[in-house]
Order: C-alpha cells, then structure tokens, then sequence
C-alpha cells in the first residue's frame, strides 16, 4: 500500500500541476470587466490545489514509510498486470483518454459523452459466459443511462450552469 500511495501521490500532483497551469491559461474576461472571482479557472484551480496538497501529503507520508522504493521487476509488473483490479483501473484510463483525449472536440459533447457512458457501463457489466439475453439487457440498460445521463449533464451545464460544451 505504501508504494500505491507514493505512485498515487505523484500521479495526484502531476495532474494538479497540469491544472493549475491550464487553469491559468484559461480566459479572465478583463475586457467584460468580470469580477475575478467570477473567471472561469477559478473552480478548477481550487480543486487542483487541493488535490496538491493531499498528493504532497500522500508522498511525504509514503516515504516516511519507504514507499518511494519501488524495486520494479519484470516479474512484479507482470503480477501487477495480471490482477483484475489494475486491470480494470488500466481499461478505466484507457475509455476516460480516448473520451476526454480523442472524443471531447473532435464529436459533438452529447455523442461523446453518451458513447463514453454506454461504453463504460456494458464493459464493466459484461461477464464472461453471458447469454444472449443478458447481453441485450446490459446492453439496453447501458443506452437507458447513457441517454439519460447525457441529456442531464448537458442540461445542467447549459442551462442552469450557462456553460458552453464543446
């Protein structure tokens, strides 16, 4: 656990710092003489720099207690990459990159965002050995909730929020 947490602790302030500075880079609206409360970095920049500090937290505490000694192997990697629980986290990286990477801007928000829902639900709801039934009902839920939930996350940041999705 140790080490997770280190690994964690770093992944956690490399993302943070990636946010802030976009953050930063994001619009002030000086010409419309906003109130610089009001920018629209100033959410993300704050939740960045909490995630700072928990990830400077989480380090200092792993290599207090050695966790910054990974000793990487090939067989330990191997192991690694076989457990069902990194394996998820890796697919879970891997459908969150091509959503936000590849999707997000190229495919309207809604195609996007309801592709990325679908696809997470019916991966991580399929089973090994399912009947064809089974598959049509995961596969009927997953639309039901991509559909819905798309429809609710644009609504929300449209309309009540007044954010423009890409």
């Amino acid at each position: 656990m140790k080490k997770a947490d280190y690994l964690t602790g770093l992944a956690l302030i490399l993302l943070s710092i990636y946010v802030l500075a976009e953050s930063w880079r994001m619009p002030r609206l000086e010409h419309l003489q906003a109130h610089p409360l009001s920018v629209p970095g100033i959410v993300p920049a704050f939740l960045a720099a909490i995630l700072l500090i928990f990830g400077l937290i989480l380090v200092g505490r792993s290599v207090k207690d050695g966790g910054h000694r990974l000793a990487l192997s090939r067989e330990g990697i191997r192991r690694s990459l076989a457990d069902p629980g990194n394996q998820r986290l890796l697919l879970t990286a891997v459908l969150t990159f091509v959503y936000a990477g590849v999707l997000v801007g190229r495919v309207s928000y809604g195609l996007a965002t309801g592709l990325f829902i679908f696809l997470f639900v019916a991966v991580f709801e399929w089973r090994r050995g399912m009947s064809p039934r089974e598959m049509g009902r995961v596969g009927l839920a997953a639309a039901i909730l991509a559909i819905v939930f798309t429809a609710a996350v644009s609504y929300t940041f449209e309309r009540l929020f007044l954010v423009t999705l890409p």
